[in-house]
C-alpha cells in the first residue's frame, strides 16, 4: 500500500506494530501462484487474476519471484488419475494466457521414481510436472517497504495504532504508541488505509467503547502451519504436491537450501491473534500426509527442527467450511476517511494495493481536492531489479557461496554489500561454515532495511537462509552472537542490551517457532 501510494505522489506514512513481515506475511508457503485447488471450486476468474499477478511480479521483481518446478503425483486410492491431472494443469496453463510458464509434461511411474526416488511406489501411477511461481515472502515485503521509502514514504516500525478517531470533515486522528520505548505518539491523516490483516476488524473498535458496531467485513481467522526438517531427512529436487487421503487437501513438500519444509494446514483459529504457533495435531497431520506420499524413514517427529504458523484473514461467509472460503479480498469504507481492505493472499498483494488505493484516492479527492497520480506498480521495477546484477564482486573477495547468496537475495542491490566488503574484507567472512551470513549483510540490514532488533535480523532479514532452523545449533549460535555484536556497535547498545536482545530472540523462537510436544 505504502509503495503504491508514494509512487502516486502522495504523502505517506506506514505504521507497523511490529517488524516488517513479522506476522502472516512471513508465514506463507512462499508461492506466487493462481492456486490449482481453486479450479475444483470453479473460481476461474480468481485463478486467472492470480496467474496474471504472478506474471507481473516475475516481470517487476525477477530476483524475488521466479519459476519453480512442481511434481504432482497420481496415486491409486485417492487423488486424481494422471489424465485428469494433465487436463487440470493444462487448464491452469491456459488461464495464464501470455504468462504461461512452459515445461508441463506427464511422466510414467518409472520416470517419476527416477525424478523423485523418495516417493512411495506402491500406489504411484505416474505424475505431472509443471511450473509455478515462488518467492521468499519476507524478502518480498522488505523490498516493497524499501521501494516505498525510496519513493518518499515514511515507515514507522514497532509503532502500534491504539486508536483511530475518524472525522466527518477534517483529518482522522491516530493515537500511537512506540512499542520499543513506550512513548505515546500521535498523527493526523486525511485518509487512513486499514490493511492490518487479521487485526483489521479491531482497529476502529480499539478504545472506542462497546457501542462501536462490529465491522461489516467479518473475518474468519484460519491458521496455516508448516514443519521444517533437514534436507537429508527428505531430499527432493523440486516441490512435490502431497494430496491428503483423509480430506483431499493439497499440501506441499518444498526443498529450500539445506532444509525441506512441508505444509500447510487449514484450521479455524479460535485463540489469541498473537502469538500464533503450530499445535501438535497439525504437526501429526502433516507428517501423516507426508508418510502417505514418501518412503522416507527419516521423516519423523523427532527430526522436525522448527515450525511456523500464520493466520489467514479470510472473509466470513456463513455455512461455508473454512477450506472452501475464497481467498479473494474486499475493500470497504467503514468510517469517514477510513478505507479497509480484508482477505486476499500473498500473490494478490500488488493488485490489492492498486484497487484499495484507487478507492482511497477517490476519498482523498472528495475530502481535500488533492488528486493522486495513476498506479504504476504494474511496470515499476522493485529496487533490487533496477540495474543489472553485478557479474563481479565489485572488488570484494568472498566465498562463492556468499556471492551466490547475496546475488540471489538482493539482486542488483548486492553491489552495496560487495562494495562494503571491498573496503573492509573482514566484513565478508561468514560467521560459521555452511551459512553464508556475513557482518556486511548485518550492517546492510541495519543501515538500509530498518532492522533495529536482533529478532528482526535473524527471523526476517535472514529469512532466506532459515535462521529459525539453525538457531539452536552451534552454527546458529555463532551467527546470533556475531550479528548481535555488530548491531550493538552500529546501534549503540550496551552489553546489557545486547544480551537482552539475544534473550528476546530466543524467547521469540520459543513463542513462534517451537516444535509442539505430543498431545
Amino acid at each position: 500500500m505504502a509503495r503504491d501510494a508514494a509512487l502516486r505522489g502522495l504523502d505517506v506514512c506506514l505504521v507497523e506494530r511490529g517488524d516488517l513481515a513479522a506476522g502472516t506475511s512471513s508465514r506463507s508457503t512462499r508461492f506466487i501462484h493462481g492456486g490449482l485447488r481453486y479450479l475444483q471450486t470453479l473460481e476461474f476468474g480468481f485463478v486467472r487474476e492470480g496467474l496474471h499477478e504472478r506474471a507481473t511480479l516475475m516481470r517487476v521483481a525477477p530476483h524475488l519471484v521466479h519459476p519453480t518446478e512442481f511434481l504432482f503425483p497420481a496415486v491409486r486410492g485417492g487423488g486424481m488419475p494422471r489424465l485428469a491431472l494433465r487436463c487440470g494443469i493444462g487448464l491452469y496453463d491456459l488461464l495464464a494466457g501470455r504468462g504461461r510458464l512452459p515445461g508441463t509434461r506427464s511422466l510414467s511411474r518409472s520416470q517419476t521414481l527416477l525424478q523423485e526416488p523418495t516417493l512411495r511406489g506402491d500406489r504411484l501411477r505416474g505424475s505431472v510436472i509443471y511450473f509455478d511461481g515462488a518467492a521468499d515472502d519476507a524478502r518480498l515485503v522488505i523490498e516493497t517497504a524499501i521501494g516505498a521509502v525510496e519513493a518518499g514514504a515514511c515507515v514507522a516500525l514497532h509503532v502500534e495504532v491504539e486508536r483511530v478517531v475518524p472525522s466527518e470533515h477534517g483529518s482522522a486522528v491516530l493515537v500511537l504508541r512506540d512499542r520499543l520505548t513506550g512513548a505515546s505518539l500521535g498523527a493526523r491523516a486525511a485518509v487512513v488505509v486499514n490493511a492490518a490483516g487479521v487485526w483489521a476488524g479491531t482497529l476502529l473498535q480499539a478504545g472506542n467503547g462497546a457501542s462501536r458496531k462490529r465491522s461489516p467485513a467479518a473475518l474468519r481467522p484460519s491458521r496455516g502451519s508448516h514443519i521444517v526438517v533437514a534436507r537429508e531427512s527428505l531430499p527432493l529436487l523440486r516441490v512435490v504436491v502431497m494430496p491428503s487421503r483423509s480430506d483431499g487437501r493439497l499440501l506441499f513438500a518444498v526443498p529450500c537450501g539445506d532444509f525441506t519444509y512441508l505444509g500447510t494446514t487449514e484450521v479455524d483459529h479460535t485463540g489469541p491473534l498473537d502469538p500464533v504457533a503450530a499445535d501438535a495435531s497439525e504437526l501429526d497431520y502433516i507428517l501423516t500426509v507426508a508418510q502417505e506420499v514418501f518412503e522416507a524413514p527419516g521423516l519423523s517427529r523427532d527430526k522436525v527442527l522448527f515450525t511456523w504458523a500464520g493466520i489467514r484473514p479470510l472473509v466470513e461467509r456463513p455455512h461455508i467450511s473454512t477450506g472452501r472460503l475464497s481467498r479473494d479480498f474486499r475493500i470497504l469504507q467503514e468510517a469517514p476517511g477510513v478505507v479497509s481492505v480484508v482477505g486476499g493472499k500473498l500473490t494478490s498483494c500488488r493488485r490489492m494495493a492498486q484497487a484499495t488505493l484507487d478507492l482511497a484516492a477517490g476519498v482523498l479527492m472528495a475530502r481535500t481536492g488533492k488528486q493522486a497520480d495513476t498506479c504504476i506498480t504494474g511496470w515499476k521495477l522493485f529496487p533490487g531489479s533496477e540495474g543489472a546484477v553485478p557479474a563481479e564482486e565489485e572488488g570484494a573477495t568472498v566465498e562463492a557461496g556468499v556471492a551466490r547468496h547475496l546475488r540471489t537475495v538482493y539482486g542488483s542491490r548486492c553491489a552495496l554489500i560487495f562494495r562494503k566488503i571491498a573496503q573492509a574484507p573482514a566484513l565478508g567472512k561468514p560467521y560459521a561454515p555452511g551459512c553464508p551470513v556475513t557482518p556486511a549483510e548485518v550492517i546492510h540490514a541495519v543501515e538500509r532495511e530498518g532492522a533495529v532488533r536482533l529478532a528482526d535480523l535473524l527471523f526476517r532479514r535472514f529469512h532466506p537462509v532459515m535462521m529459525e532452523a539453525r538457531l539452536k545449533s552451534a552454527q546458529g549460535k555463532a551467527v546470533a552472537e556475531g550479528a548481535s555484536r555488530v548491531m550493538a556497535s552500529w546501534l549503540g547498545w550496551s552489553e546489557e542490551r545486547r544480551l537482552k536482545e539475544m534473550s528476546l530472540a530466543a524467547e521469540e523462537w520459543e513463542k513462534d517457532f517451537r516444535v509442539p510436544r505430543p498431545a
